[in-house]
């Protein structure tokens, strides 16, 4: 038999069916949810091939002409008429069944393929949206691409013979796929075989073969069955199920769906049920990948996980530690342009596995103290060492002496510059950025330099903003010496006071964006047809249509100066490839819809947590006047804290404006992408990101073209969603210290304390407040990370909970300059919680309490 249904194929029929057909044909026979479908034998394609001179292995001199000469004749010659009769007979018989037009994939199935000990994945053609007229091309295509230059040196490398090798032919129902995906039975990255991971995306999973885009993550607990992790990727790309009257391959997906979550709960455990049921009978973890089209699932393939854990990483040598203040503000791994281009900014650091690392080494050598490497490690984690593990060394800091007068050279005659200016000094590097911006002589990587590594010691402070932001961290002392002071004089007011006396500052301009949000809102609620098109278009087009409505000029005016003044924003602000809000302002558009659909009163808020602060204020001056010398002990602390609060402030407004440099230097990246694209050397936008400057160099130059650089981008896009999948150590050649971890079963997640005080209600999980900011008044934000982009959330929450951060993160500035509980460093927290959860929050003991019954709770 030439050409026989996937029904009446098995496992067994690998040497007619290929891997890849006889999986299928298996899985049908076991009840599994497979596409209809046909396939081509290998025999006819050993007919066709017949009167071809196939050399052995170690027989062919010109690799290049003979791969190309083969391939050629494959697609020119005609197939036998016989078999052209009984493949349109099998389609005929498909489309009768589904009365209607068919559209199909056409598949690869090799006779070598898809098994336990080798996988030919990605090196034989398959071909989409194929109709009646091109099953025959599409199926002499595929024959074809068993003699790519790919597959022929996988074939080598395998020791398999190339003359042994024959090509199935897969032709199935293409499934108009709205959400697709990967399945592995098996984590491929670590090797553990007790969890079940899930990949999804938007559309068909071309895109995630392709490296164009990051897909979620969902593993769950073999034993269990528990979901245990959810990651919710940023879905920039897809590709269409259909092509209709928009013939590219590749969209770009609604900014409402980007990070919109794939799959419910249902719907993972039905991929899971059929993940587990397809290891279970082919006895080996197995790679599944799988369509969703009308709310049905579909099998599209089952095959062996044939890499397991084996992933070899160039680490340097040496001891690093993950540099926790970058961490904290995304999870992502940088991608390879922006590594390229900031790696030679600060010394000490070092890029792996994509992410910002210190050399501990030399974090070692600058501090004054005796510790062991835990030690060490925990403090440079932001977390409190082991009591009585570190200890002041007078040697140590004689030997630093030289190091310590050089520093206060630099850093503190500047921090004395710094100290006591207005909130608006730093104004003046806005100007210093555009002249930047404008100088086409200054590259990207030199925007850098210039921006930041040239320090201008005759010009006004303002115009050094890293600096700036350097010398600002010195709060931290601050707090430290408050809470010493208050333990010894007033050693029975509450642990967290200081955080309290030096919360509430004035002017700091993160808050102020919050503010500023809420206050478009409110010109939009006095304008009706504003708030009608904000709330019923959606937000990457509503602010087009508000342009082109009448009487809108109030709320343009608002929206052009606010994007004028924070249009540099943008979530992942460190990393080069995220889009701002001056290019896109739809993240900014959907926060002034959230505070439309609610009422809130932020002055009643902030006039409430001012009350408690001047409260707590009043009993520490009562406290210490009962004491001697009161007065100037209690003027001691006011100003510390006014000091405190100053560089607090210094620090967010410092990195408003060093964020700015970063966007110059996109900026200058995105007029290279320009030409790129529009002279075809780039085919696709982000693509620039997977390059180093210098292959963009080239390419603008011509020295270089895309079929130079194609293969390297695709393969840099495959690890960078390799790196998206790894949980980074915390450190590399230090044993890494233990922080207190949640398995996923107690009803108490552990973090740390960034923010005083309780909360109990309902949990809402926000992945990404570009495109998911809806949160109630009274709701607990729960989010797997916070930068600034993040702000007017915490006007609406009354706590929050956070995946990555520390008490000197974003989230606990914010959160204590709005009063509100906050635990960070909660890990698993956005999978472990669900939206409408009920949850207590203890922000003073760093613990946040899943409720049994949410009802006994609530009473």
């Amino acid at each position: 038999m030439t050409v026989v249904t996937l029904a009446q194929v098995k496992k067994s029929d690998v040497a007619s069916a290929g891997g890849k057909g006889a999986n299928l044909g298996e899985l049908i026979s076991l009840g599994f949810p497979v596409p209809p479908g046909f396939v081509v034998e290998a025999d006819a394609y050993s007919s066709f091939i017949a009167d071809f001179e196939i050399p052995g292995n170690d027989d062919i001199t010109n690799t290049d002409r003979f791969l190309a000469d083969i391939q050629q004749r494959i697609t020119e010659t005609n197939i036998d008429e016989t078999l052209r009769q009984t493949i349109e007979r099998h389609h005929a018989e498909i489309e009768a069944a589904r009365g209607t037009s068919v559209t199909y994939a056409v598949r690869s199935s090799a006779t070598a393929e898809d098994l336990a000990d080798a996988s030919f994945a990605g090196q034989h053609d398959t071909y989409y949206y194929v109709d009646e007229s091109q099953i025959i091309l599409m199926l002499k295509k595929c024959w074809a691409s068993l003699w790519s230059e790919s597959a022929f040196s996988y074939r080598h490398s395998q020791g398999i013979e190339h003359r042994s090798v024959a090509m199935a032919v897969v032709i199935q129902e293409m499934v108009p796929s709205v959400v697709s995906g990967v399945t592995f039975t098996a984590d491929p990255v670590s090797g553990s075989d007790s969890v079940i991971i899930t990949e999804s995306s938007w559309g068909m999973g071309a895109a995630i073969v392709d490296g164009r885009v990051s897909p979620d993550q969902y593993v769950v607990d073999k034993k269990s069955g528990h979901l245990t992790s959810i990651k919710i990727s940023d879905k920039k790309f897809m590709v269409p199920a259909r092509l209709d009257e928009d013939p590219s391959r590749l969209r770009q997906v609604p900014a409402e769906l980007r990070r919109a979550e794939t799959l419910d709960d249902d719907a993972i455990d039905e991929i899971t049920h059929w993940a587990m049921k397809a290891e279970e009978h082919f006895g080996c973890h197995q790679d599944l990948e799988w369509a969703i089209a009308d709310d049905t699932l579909y099998l599209l393939q089952s095959r062996p996980v044939t890499v397991m854990g084996g992933v070899e990483d160039d680490v340097p040598a040496g001891r690093y530690i993950l540099f926790k203040p970058v961490a904290e503000n995304f999870t992502d791994p940088l991608t390879p342009l922006t590594q390229d281009i900031v790696e030679d900014l600060v010394p000490s650091m070092e890029i792996i596995y994509g992410r910002v690392y210190m050399n501990f080494d030399h974090l070692r050598a600058l501090l004054p103290v005796n510790a062991s490497d835990e030690a060490v490690a925990k403090m440079a984690y932001l977390s409190d060492p082991p009591e009585g593990s570190v200890t002041f060394s007078p040697l140590r800091a004689i030997a630093l002496g030289g190091f310590g007068y050089l520093l206060y050279l630099i850093m503190g005659v500047f921090s004395m510059r710094t100290a006591n200016m207005p909130d608006d000094f730093m104004n003046s590097f806005r100007d210093y950025f555009e002249r930047t911006v404008a100088d086409p002589s200054i590259s990207a990587p030199q925007s850098i330099v210039q921006l930041f590594a040239k320090f201008r010691f005759f010009e006004p402070a303002g115009n050094m903003v890293l600096l700036a932001n350097l010398v600002a961290p010195r709060y931290i002392l601050l707090l430290e010496i408050i809470g010493s002071l208050i333990r010894k004089w007033a050693p029975d007011m509450p642990a967290d006071t200081p955080s309290l006396l030096c919360s509430g500052t004035e002017g700091v301009l993160s808050t102020e964006m919050g503010r500023e949000i809420l206050a478009m809102a409110k010109v939009a609620k006095e304008l009706p047809s504003v708030r009608e098109i904000i709330l019923d278009e959606s937000p990457q087009h509503a602010l087009e249509v508000i342009r082109q409505t009448p009487n809108t000029e109030a709320f343009c005016t608002a929206i052009d100066n606010f994007l004028a003044k924070h249009g540099h924003r943008a979530l992942k602000e460190f990393e080069l490839n995220s889009a701002r809000w001056e290019e896109d302002p739809s993240p900014v558009v959907g926060m002034i819809r959230n505070y439309l659909l609610i009422e809130l009163n932020l002055e009643d808020t902030e006039r409430s947590v001012q009350l408690q602060r001047d409260e707590l204020e009043a009993d520490l001056a009562a406290t210490l006047k009962a004491g001697p010398f009161g007065g100037v002990r209690l003027a001691i602390i006011r100003r510390l804290v006014n000091e405190a609060k100053y560089y607090i402030k210094l620090r967010e407004n410092s990195r408003f404006f060093h964020i700015m440099g970063f966007y110059a230097v996109r900026r200058k990246i995105l007029q290279v992408e320009q030409r790129l694209l529009a002279s075809g050397a780039l085919k696709c936008k982000d693509d620039i990101f997977y390059l180093k400057w210098e292959e963009a160099v080239s390419l603008d130059r011509g020295t270089m073209n895309w079929s130079d650089v194609e293969d390297t981008i695709r393969s840099r896009r495959m690890e960078h969603i390799r790196l998206n999948k790894l949980v980074p150590p915390k450190t590399i050649g230090v044993e890494e210290p233990s922080f207190a971890e949640n398995d996923g079963t107690e009803p108490t997640l552990s973090g740390q304390g960034a923010s005083p005080g309780h909360y109990e209600g309902k949990a809402r999980v926000i992945m990404d407040p570009a495109t998911n900011n809806e949160i109630e008044p009274g709701e607990i934000l729960v989010a797997p990370y916070t930068d600034p982009a993040w702000t007017p959330l915490f006007l609406t929450a009354n706590a929050a909970v956070i995946e990555v951060g520390s008490y000197l993160s974003h989230a606990g500035t914010i959160a204590r300059e709005y009063g509100m509980p906050c635990v960070v460093d909660v890990a698993n927290c956005t999978s472990r919680i669900k939206t409408g959860d009920l949850i207590r929050v203890d922000g003073s003991n760093g613990a946040v309490m899943l409720m049994q019954d949410n009802e006994e709770a609530t009473a």
